[in-house]
């Protein structure tokens, strides 16, 4: 059968090319995915695969029955776009002005379209069904826990998840993961610092929220440096800062945003805390005040450990066990299928984009993103084999 699924793949190669750079000219944010959603059911009808849509606003699942009974594997694809305005000078160059697939989703709408022409064309082989879940929001503010509210786990039940990202920061023909840790827990923040503003002449008669956001990003960092364990992966990020805008006012108010990063929701919250007492001590001392507002986003992204070695053999189907790479540590970006990673046992993993390793320009969300569409080959032979050899294997 792996001979069978790498001839499909190949012959379905065009389709999915056509696919992936339609998709990639009219790129659609999170939960406004309505062109391509009717997209992505054109062609389930054509392939004749039943679906339901309008799931969280513009998800689809679709479902293939094989020809005997069996446990039920998902599929996932995320569907949405970046508003980045592309730089790229492609023939399917984005025509949505400040929208672009800087992310490849695309790539991976076409994938798993890819890996349902296969899996339709075997399913009188297989035993069990394959669930297609195309979802909406991956971005932000995240679609798979909405689906999952809405029963996509459900009716059949879901016995096993699996899902893949094209990633441009790895060589091309290779294909990433690892056991346990894969993606990183992620919390946004919003701090407002409430001062008195004045002129700049007479700072004695106003309270600098400049001087009291100064001191708090510098505190900030003290926190992982000096208070949590070099045992244990965190990142605090202060990334906007922003105050005032003549050279001779002090402002009213200066605002930071920033991203923290860890693999424990309690370390999380630890070092929340340590920032709201650092606000608190320091408004304090001033006699400014302040507003915390948080964002707790998606859980750790765990890879399944049960199912790590099989998944490894079924991948080396599709590359070869050279080119099978597991990763020395996980990354501290994130992803919401982390959500149905939670609830049923699940692998996720990366497949490699990278053509010249001297190109800087290769980098995900980055405006000139470019990657070749042989790579959907791959993309969609790992979800069809995956699906395949895992319903063979756990009757």
């Amino acid at each position: 059968m792996i001979h069978k699924i790498d001839a499909l793949a190949k012959k379905n190669l065009e389709k999915m090319r056509a696919i992936r750079r339609e998709l990639h000219q009219y790129p659609e944010l999170g939960f406004q995915e309505f062109k391509t959603a009717q997209l992505i059911k054109k062609e389930l009808d054509v392939l004749g695969i039943p679906y339901q849509s309008e799931i969280a606003k513009t998800g689809i699942v679709a479902l293939i029955k094989g020809n005997k009974p069996g446990k039920t594997v998902l599929l996932r694809a995320d569907m949405d776009a970046l508003p980045i305005n592309e730089e790229t000078e492609s023939e399917y160059k984005s025509l949505i002005p400040g929208v672009m697939h800087a992310c490849g989703h695309d790539g991976h709408v076409a994938g798993l379209l890819g890996a349902a022409m296969i899996l339709n064309e075997l399913k009188d082989n297989i035993s069990g069904n394959i669930k297609l879940v195309f979802q909406p929001a991956e971005e932000g503010p995240g679609g798979a826990k909405p689906m999952i509210d809405e029963g996509i786990l459900e009716n059949p039940k879901v016995d096993a998840a699996y899902a893949c990202h094209l990633w441009p920061n790895y060589p091309a023909g290779k294909i990433l993961f690892k056991d346990g840790n894969l993606m990183a827990h992620p919390t946004g923040f919003d701090i407002e610092i409430n001062g008195v503003g004045g002129h700049g002449s007479t700072p004695e008669k106003t309270v600098d929220p400049v001087i009291i956001g100064c001191q708090a990003v510098i505190n900030f960092q003290n926190i992982v440096s000096r208070n949590i364990s070099a045992m244990q992966p965190a990142v605090l990020s202060c990334c906007s800062i922003k105050a005032g805008e003549a050279g001779n006012v002090i402002p009213d108010k200066l605002t930071i945003k920033g991203t923290i990063r860890t693999f424990d929701e309690n370390l999380t919250t630890d070092i929340l805390n340590k920032m709201d007492n650092i606000l608190k001590g320091l408004c304090g001392a001033y006699g400014a005040s302040y507003n915390f507002i948080i964002e707790r986003m998606y859980p750790t992204l765990k890879n399944d450990s049960n199912l790590f070695n099989f998944t490894k053999s079924s991948l080396a189907n599709v590359v070869g066990e050279e080119n099978v790479i597991l990763m020395s540590e996980p990354l501290m970006g994130s992803e919401d299928f982390s959500y149905i990673s939670n609830e049923v046992p699940s692998n996720f993993f990366f497949i490699g984009t990278k053509e010249n390793q001297e190109d800087i320009e290769t980098l995900l969300h980055h405006p000139r993103l470019k990657w070749d569409d042989k790579n959907l080959e791959i993309s969609s032979k790992a979800l069809a084999q995956v699906a395949y050899d895992y319903l063979e294997t756990f009757k």
